[in-house]
């Protein structure tokens, strides 16, 4: 895949325009968005190959059809241009092409990919290998470049975002932006590291994605200054509005920790002269559970439900992710030249499609794929495969000595955490702790065995023997519980599996899910995930788990960009001034 025109198909471009050769395909009699003017109307829709060739009365066109064309009656159809997701995170727990599938069969045939947990574990060269294998998907992958690794890094990971390195990603024909800046103080700080990335991306003519949560209106304008140009973190109508003031692209998001598109469209709305030019949607790395109801087709259903012109709706997910990343003259729209990226809707208002094609092929009908997806060979990417030289004993699972009040992590939503400090009295003998008690034992394991962080961690559940994961910021092992034998149980499951969850509940294996690739993913599809996961977070929140989504809290245990206090590999950090407030345990 490639979304250069190549002369032999502009040739059969203008063939087809000029009536000289017949077209590929021929789309009658359906009514088409255009999402440029904003009016829907009748319009027949000639292809030359994988390219839209004419979109108007054929009647009087001078298009050549024969025998060799494909028509296809589009009557009692409208026909949108296929969705553009501008901001995924290909890793939370499926991978690229397993969310491709699912997204293609919901009508979104374009993905702008987070780059991170395979940038932290593949060299360039293997992941620009990867990245080049999925250009002959139906759908079409597009990259970041991350700035920062979103946890504190050990001294021997640093080399990972080196100038070097992160400048050749950067440079790459499929990466469209740097960032997301999870560690944008740097930059204001006048890093030179963090500085002359912006610089490149500028040079380079590439956009720079901000994630900026509750900034101040002077820290989001001193950003923009810094080379910032978009941002997804806006969680209240007055954030939307200070970015747009701003000048920045604004991304909507709906996701499984931040369903935030319903108040942000009703805010808008009591606005005037909204810019929707400026606007765009989000699914924002959202876990499987969540896109039961659809992918992109769902954040559009949800905006109208909420008062959004459909046609603003659709807008924000087609032609103005394409002028914003400067892909519009092949993508976002249905007009000459461009991709046929196209979808067959029963009406505006039902976004998702019967019918999808992506660069002029059928690929699905009625949410089933009519094509096979190149499957990447995981087996060739070693550095994928999450490997542990852990052995871990119950006696593993005690937090040490320790004078006064401990630090406790109180999480206050699925991700954001508070610190708190309690006098704890039970330190050999957790499972003393009554059953109504919430505050639980969590360690951050190094995956290769040098060191452990402990901690309590308040807020997450009661009487959890023992879970161990894989999928987690950092990639080590987090366990949490308050049995230490059910906690080694499970960790040592998950060690012996090579990456996955594990929840160990008095003698039994309460769930058990493989995450072989990084630790992070599994090959299945999302839908047999979705039917995976269902009954374990119900069984979650029969113990107590009172938020959205317990997968990212198992993600942002270990991660640094949030507040208020994370497990790292040094040891429990407060973020604001990363002060270790205890130390991890060094093993071996």
């Amino acid at each position: 895949m490639s979304i250069l025109q190549t002369a032999q198909e502009q040739q059969l471009l203008m063939d087809v325009a000029m009536g000289r050769k017949a077209s590929t395909v021929f789309i009658q009699g359906g009514e088409v968005l255009n999402v440029y003017t904003g009016r829907l109307e009748r319009k027949d829709i000639a292809l030359a190959g994988r390219r839209i060739a004419y979109v108007g009365d054929a009647s009087n066109s001078g298009l050549k059809i024969d025998e060799t064309t494909e028509v296809i009656d589009a009557s009692g159809s409208v026909l949108v241009p296929g969705y553009i997701e501008p901001h995924a995170h290909p890793f939370q727990l499926y991978h690229p092409v397993t969310l491709g599938e699912k997204a293609a069969s919901l009508g979104t045939t374009t993905l702008i990919h987070d780059n991170l947990y395979f940038f932290t574990r593949l060299s360039n060269d293997e992941l620009f290998s990867m990245i080049e294998s999925l250009e002959d998907s139906p759908v079409k992958h597009f990259w970041w470049a991350r700035l920062d690794a979103q946890t504190e890094l050990p001294e021997e990971s640093r080399h990972l975002f080196s100038s070097e390195r992160v400048a050749a990603f950067l440079s790459h024909r499929n990466v469209l932006q740097a960032g997301e800046l999870t560690d944008w103080l740097p930059l204001l700080r006048e890093d030179p590291v963090m500085n002359g990335w912006m610089l490149e991306a500028k040079k380079l003519g590439k956009r720079v994605e901000g994630h900026a949560p509750g900034a101040s209106y002077r820290t989001l304008s001193q950003l923009a200054a810094a080379g910032v140009t978009g941002d997804h973190e806006s969680i209240s109508i007055e954030e939307v509005w200070n970015r747009l003031e701003l000048g920045y692209m604004v991304t909507l998001r709906h996701s499984s920790i931040r369903p935030d598109l319903p108040v942000l469209i009703q805010g808008l709305l009591q606005k005037e002269r909204v810019p929707w030019h400026r606007l765009m949607m989000t699914t924002d790395g959202a876990t499987p559970l969540f896109l039961k109801p659809g992918f992109t087709d769902d954040l559009i259903r949800t905006a109208i439900e909420n008062g959004c012109d459909p046609v603003h709706a659709y807008q924000m997910v087609t032609v103005n992710p394409a002028v914003y990343y400067r892909l519009d003259e092949h993508l976002g729209g249905l007009a000459p030249g461009r991709l046929a990226d196209i979808n067959f809707l029963s009406s505006l208002d039902e976004p998702t499609p019967d019918t999808v094609f992506a660069e002029g092929k059928k690929i699905a009908e009625n949410g089933r794929l009519l094509q096979s997806f190149h499957r990447l060979d995981w087996g060739k990417y070693e550095k994928l495969t999450w490997k542990s030289n852990l052995r871990l004993a119950p006696a593993d699972f005690r937090l040490p000595e320790w004078e006064g009040n401990f630090p406790v992590i109180q999480l206050i939503n699925p991700v954001i955490t508070k610190l708190t400090e309690e006098n704890l009295k039970l330190w050999d003998d957790p499972t003393g702790w009554n059953d109504e008690d919430d505050r639980l034992l969590v360690f951050l394991a190094d995956r290769c065995g040098k060191w452990m962080t402990p901690g309590v961690l308040r807020g997450f559940a009661k009487g959890i023997d023992g879970l161990a994961s894989s999928y987690n910021g950092s990639n080590d092992l987090l366990i949490i519980g308050r049995d230490p034998e059910s906690m080694a149980k499970a960790a040592n499951l998950v060690i012996d599996k090579r990456g996955g969850i594990v929840w160990v509940q008095g003698e039994s294996v309460y769930f058990d899910l493989s995450l072989p690739i990084a630790g992070m993913m599994n090959d299945d599809p999302v839908d047999r995930l979705i039917e995976q996961l269902g009954p374990f977070v119900e069984k979650l929140r029969a113990f107590g788990y009172p938020f959205s989504d317990p997968l990212y809290t198992f993600l942002f245990l270990s991660s640094t960009h949030l507040p208020q206090v994370r497990l790292t590999a040094n040891g429990l950090m407060r973020v604001k001034d990363k002060t270790i407030l205890y130390p991890s345990i060094r093993r071996g």
